[in-house]
This record gives C-alpha cells, structure tokens and sequence, in this order.
C-alpha cells in the first residue's frame, strides 16, 4: 500500500511540475521554542520578503523563525487575524486584503488556490502572500515573487520539518522555501502533508479542528 502512494504521488508530481528547492533552513520552529509559533513565523517571513525585501536565503528563514517565535506564547496557537489584530508592527506594514474558508474535503486545495488569487483581485506580477491555516498547522506561499531558480506560479514556505518530492528524489527538511510551478503541484503537495480528516471520529475533536475546513488570509505590503 506505502509503496502505491509514493508511485502515485510521483506521478501526480510528474503531471503537475516539480517542486524546486529555493533555501532551506537547519532549523525548524522548534528549535527556537516556537512550538505554536509557525503564524507568528509566517507572517515574519511575510514582513521580510513584501515589506524589507529580505533576499529569499537561509538567512532570511532562521531570521523569521526567530522573531516569529517571539510574537507567539509557546504553546498558544493564534490565527492571522489575531496577530494583525493585535500588533502594531504587523498591522503597520502588512495590508490585509483576502479572508476566505474552504472545506478541503469538498472543494480540495487545487479549487481554493485557484480562487484566492481571483478574489484577491491581483494583477499578475503583483506580490502578495497568502497564509493558510489548516488546524492544527499554518503555512505561507507567495505568489508574484522572482527567483533566481526560475518562474513559480506559488513559492511555499513551511516552518515544521516537512518531506519533499523532488524530481531528483526525496528530501525531509526542517523548514524551507520551496518552489511550485503550478497550482496543481502545490496542492498536491498539501493534500500530502494536511489531509482532510478521515472518518466520523470524536465530535469534540472535529469542532476543535474545525473537521476539515482551512482558512486563508492575504496579506500585501502596506502602501
């Protein structure tokens, strides 16, 4: 059964377009106490890339891990609207621009990433990020950002130890920048790493987790 997924998830990967490893980082979340932080560390990385330009390195990432970890108690998770909400120094340089819900086990990532950018209203070239909550776990991908590894439709960042389908082979990173030609390609790789739940399980638990629903939230650089 293991063995069918990975040739299955290969071949996803292989009709969909290859990730491409941009930076990575030795350090993950928790090695900087930030066990509920990766909100807080993603809207970081946002500051850094939208607003100071940070160049897209390992520097960048251990930087953003660092002051993520500071904004967030240690085991409070908050979502991106609280923390907009809440500190002045995010909210002075990061315009909130796009809320929505999606149910993944209805629409699926591949129809909730399409429609954000058509939301959103951008034109293309425009620079925004996006960080996605999928309970318990946030992550971030840019859209519009240049690279010197080449034109990606999405560029992900995840600050939790995460494995990798690249074309050249599995990699397990601690937190990294990787690269997305399609939309598709992303999606899959989240349908992999935050699955709907599965089966009816606690009712409690699904409240809790809010089942099956992610939450995206926008952000672009503060005119």
């Amino acid at each position: 059964e293991r063995g069918r997924r990975s040739r299955r998830r290969t071949a996803m990967c292989a009709d969909a377009g290859w990730p491409t490893l941009i930076a990575a980082s030795e350090e993950s979340q928790f090695d900087h106490g930030g066990v509920s932080a990766c909100t807080g560390i993603d809207l970081a990385l946002a500051i850094a890339v939208l607003v100071d330009g940070a160049a897209l390195d390992n520097e960048t990432i251990r930087n953003a891990l660092r002051r993520g970890s500071e904004l967030v108690a240690e085991n409070e998770h908050q979502s991106a609207l609280d923390l907009h909400e809440q500190h002045a120094e995010i909210a002075s340089k990061l315009q909130l621009i796009h809320q929505s819900q999606y149910s993944i086990r209805i629409e699926g990532y591949d129809i909730a990433l399409t429609l954000v950018p058509t939301e959103i209203g951008y034109r293309d070239g425009e620079v925004y990020c996006v960080v996605m909550t999928k309970p318990p776990e946030t992550v971030c991908f840019f859209r519009g950002l240049a690279t010197d590894k080449g034109a990606f439709e999405w560029i992900l960042f995840d600050s939790h130890p995460r494995e990798y389908l690249f074309e050249d082979g599995v990699q397990r990173l601690s937190s990294a920048l990787v690269g997305f030609p399609t939309t598709q390609a992303l999606a899959n790789h989240l349908m992999s790493i935050l699955p709907p739940l599965e089966g009816e399980g606690d009712e409690a638990m699904m409240i809790d987790l809010l089942y099956y629903a992610a939450e995206f939230v926008g952000f672009a650089r503060s005119s």
